[in-house]
C-alpha cells in the first residue's frame, strides 16, 4: 500500500495522555490501531510508541534501492555470504581487501595494489532520474587528495561519477570535495573537518545534467551543498562502490542507504522528531 500521509501528520496524529498512547491515526492513514487498555503495562505503551514511529515513518518513504548496515561478522566484505548485497571486486581483487570490522567497512588508502568494491543496485539509473546515496564517515590518518566513494556502472566498468573525495584544507585537518570525471575535486567545501569525527555524506548524480551534489549532515535538500563542475551525463549507473588508492588516510564507513529521492536516503526531520518523543516516553515511563 503507498503511503497516502506525511511524517508531520503521523506527528500531530499521536499524542500521550496520563501515561496512555492515544491515536488519531485511524484517520489520517487508514491503518487500524487498537486503543490501549489502562491496565497494559507502561513500558509496553512506550515500546509500542516506538513500533507504531518507526512503521510508519518508514511508510511514509520508498523503500529506496538499498540498505546496508555492515552487521555481520569481522573479515573480508568480498565474499561475505551474509552481506546484504554481492559486494565484488572491480580493481586489485584481494590486494589490500576491503574489510568488515566491528559493523563498519574500512578503507586503507595506500601504496601499491589495493582493492576497490562495489554492490550491485538491482536497476539502472535513465533519462529524468537522480540517484542519491548516504553514508556515515569517519576520517583519520592524513589529507591526501583521493576519492574513496563513487556510483559507477555494472561489473568491472571503468565509468564511476559522483566521486568523493578527501583533500586538504586550511580550516580543518581536511574537507570534503566532489567531481565526476578527474582525480580531482571539481568543489570543495570551504570549512574544514575534523579527524576522528563520524559525518554523514550525501551524493546525488542526475543523469541529465551529468553534475553530482554533495551534502555534508544535511538535515534536508535545501541544506548547504556544493556540486561539480566537470559534468558526465547520461552515464548509466548500476551500483555504488568504495575505493582504496595512493593516500595517507583511513575511512570507516556505515549505514549505506541508496535510493532515487532525497528522502530515500535521509529520514525526514518529523520522523526523527517522532522518534525522539518515543523514545524520550519510554525513559518517562522507566522512572
Amino acid at each position: 500500500m503507498q503511503a497516502r500521509y506525511t511524517a508531520d501528520a503521523v506527528f500531530l496524529s499521536i499524542r500521550w495522555h496520563r501515561g496512555c498512547f492515544v491515536r488519531g491515526l485511524m484517520q489520517a492513514t487508514g491503518f487500524t490501531v487498537r486503543a490501549l487498555e489502562k491496565t497494559t503495562p507502561p513500558m509496553k505503551h512506550a515500546a509500542l510508541a516506538l513500533s507504531v514511529c518507526a512503521a510508519l515513518c518508514g511508510s511514509a518513504q520508498s523503500a529506496g534501492l538499498l540498505m546496508e548496515s555492515f552487521g555481520y561478522p569481522d573479515g573480508n566484505v568480498v565474499g561475505s555470504t551474509a552481506a546484504t548485497g554481492t559486494w565484488a571486486a572491480h580493481s586489485g581483487a584481494a590486494s589490500v581487501p576491503v574489510q568488515v570490522t566491528s559493523t563498519a567497512i574500512v578503507l586503507n588508502q595506500g601504496s601499491g595494489s589495493r582493492e576497490d568494491v562495489y554492490v550491485p543496485l538491482g536497476t539502472t539509473i535513465t533519462t529524468g532520474q537522480t540517484f542519491y546515496a548516504s553514508f556515515d564517515v569517519t576520517v583519520s590518518g592524513g589529507s591526501n587528495t583521493v576519492y574513496f566513494a563513487h556510483f559507477k556502472d555494472g561489473g568491472s566498468g571503468t565509468a564511476f561519477n559522483s566521486r568523493i573525495f578527501i583533500t586538504a584544507s586550511p580550516g580543518g585537518d581536511f574537507t570534503f570535495g566532489i567531481g565526476d570525471v578527474g582525480a580531482s575535486a571539481t568543489a570543495t567545501f570551504s570549512t574544514g573537518f575534523s579527524f576522528n569525527t563520524t559525518y554523514k555524506l550525501v551524493v546525488a548524480y542526475h543523469y541529465d545534467s551529468g553534475v553530482s551534489d554533495l551534502w555534508v549532515n544535511p538535515v534536508t535538500e535545501s541544506s548547504e551543498k556544493i556540486t561539480s563542475t566537470d559534468a558526465d551525463p547520461s552515464q548509466v549507473m548500476s551500483a555504488f562502490a568504495f575505493r582504496q588508492a595512493a593516500g595517507n588516510s583511513v575511512q570507516v564507513i556505515d549505514s549505506l542507504m541508496v535510493g532515487t529521492s532525497f528522502n530515500d536516503v535521509v529520514p525526514e526531520p518529523s520522523c526523527v522528531l517522532l522518534g525522539a518523543f518515543g523514545f524520550l516516553g519510554l525513559i518517562r515511563r522507566r522512572r
